[in-house]
């Protein structure tokens, strides 16, 4: 812990310097100017002396002992506690400030400063909240401590260099909410009918009798010969199941929504997600592309698979540049045999990028159920619905509209092709993703 040390005077000398300058006033109404100048100089002398004393006799390398404190992973757009432990080793209680030194830009601060009394030889938590803005990593610098001199007549500073690194994740404060939904799926099966792409892949797990509605293949002749009713076999949802994610990093995640980025809204539906087909008994894999494939993780369940798509999905960025599809579909298809539940993050500016993906996308929907997320935009709809009163106004509606136009072809072509294709807006996305993902494993769809 290296220490630089700065001085600051206190309220209490100011009022000192007053004082003196009250007693000059007086006696230069009674007696000579001469007399009160060298009072006042004296007085003054007296002053910086006790000044000096005080700094010299308040050494604080000594006094106190300070570290960071507690967890250095954060979450993106969460209020987060930034904490320190200081050690007291003083025999006086004592006043002090404290403010850190925030990397620029990424992370908003209500209040900077921490403000305590310390007691004599004690330990004492001191924090502060930041909102980080941006996923990665960034280093947190030196720590500016700031404590009364035992007159209290300076307050000197200690410069502690405490540099750390503090990695922010994907938002990971929503995953219980969902641990908790995920566990009773009842409430995601309303007015659904059934699927039939993935219908064989069940696994037997008891008889029971057959009530109206059932479906006739799953008659257990055998059982029902045996009987006196109809009897069918009951399934349980296939467990093992490989469901990916694939993240386009390309341009269309290089814009906002509302403030938030939209690769750090995928970003954090996809972890959600990955959880949630961990704890079905699936197993979840992954796939970073843009020109090329960045990075792809292997289906896989368990604390330590987790990590590593943490740690795949945190220092992500976005770029400008046009994503290679076939480069990443072919990639995939050498490497997983599997057949696999494919959720895809990605976005089109235009029905020739659409259709671009759609020359390609056979590689993989062949042998897999591909399921392709799109984000939308409400702002593009308000002003889609904006009443006509000038000349803007009637610009903005039709090239709003033309927008909307062209992405509904995007969604009807994608459906044409037997793709699944979902249009969420930012705050339902994960919803969406966990509700499609538990009707497929329940056979079921809307």
């Amino acid at each position: 812990m290296r220490v630089g040390v700065a001085l600051n005077i206190t309220k209490r000398f100011l009022y000192l310097l007053c004082l003196g300058v009250a007693i000059l006033t007086i006696i230069a109404l009674f007696d000579s100017w001469i007399i009160s100048l060298v009072v006042f100089i004296i007085y003054n002398l007296i002053c910086f002396s006790l000044l000096i004393i005080d700094y010299a006799r308040s050494n604080g390398k000594s006094l106190f002992e300070v570290s960071r404190w507690g967890n250095n992973h954060l979450s993106i757009y969460e209020k987060e506690e930034i904490s320190f432990m200081v050690y007291y080793k003083g025999n006086k209680k004592i006043k002090i400030e404290m403010k850190d030194e925030i990397p620029d830009f990424h992370f908003e601060v209500d209040e900077k400063l921490m403000k305590a009394i310390l007691l004599p030889n004690s330990k004492t938590k001191l924090s502060y909240f930041v909102t980080p803005t941006k996923r990665g990593a960034f280093m947190f610098g030196k720590l500016h401590l700031r404590y009364e001199g035992k007159w209290k007549l300076c307050m000197r500073e200690l410069v502690i260099n405490l540099n750390s690194e503090y990695k922010v994740y994907p938002n990971m404060k929503n995953l219980r909410k969902y641990r908790m939904t995920g566990l009773n799926n009842r409430q995601w099966k309303q007015g659904q009918k059934h699927l039939r792409m993935l219908g064989r892949g069940t696994s037997f797990e008891s008889l029971r009798e057959y009530m109206p509605g059932d479906e006739y293949r799953k008659i257990n002749w055998k059982a029902t010969a045996r009987g006196d009713k109809p009897i069918i076999n009951q399934y349980e949802p296939e467990r093992d199941q490989h469901v990916y994610f694939f993240i386009d990093t390309g341009r269309p995640m290089s814009y906002s929504i509302r403030g938030y980025n939209k690769l750090d809204i995928v970003v954090n539906t996809a972890l959600i997600l990955s959880d949630i087909v961990n704890q079905n008994g699936d197993l979840s894999g992954l796939l970073l592309f843009n020109t090329e494939v960045n990075n792809m993780i292997a289906p896989g369940k368990g604390i330590e698979h987790r990590n590593n798509i943490l740690e795949a999905l945190y220092h992500i960025e976005h770029t400008n540049y046009t994503s290679n599809y076939e480069e990443a579909f072919f990639y995939f298809k050498q490497r997983e045999r599997h057949r696999s539940i494919i959720f895809f993050f990605t976005d089109f500016d235009s029905l020739e990028e659409a259709e671009l993906m759609l020359n390609v996308l056979s590689v993989i929907t062949k042998n897999n159920l591909v399921i392709i997320s799109l984000m939308k935009d409400e702002k593009i709809e308000q002003f889609g619905s904006l009443s006509v009163k000038n000349e803007q106004n009637i610009y903005n509606k039709g090239v709003a509209l033309e927008i909307m136009d062209e992405r509904k072809k995007i969604i009807r072509l994608l459906n044409q092709k037997g793709v699944f294709c979902l249009e969420s807006t930012p705050e339902k996305l994960e919803f969406d993703m966990i509700n499609k993902y538990i009707q497929i494993k329940n056979k079921l769809i809307f």
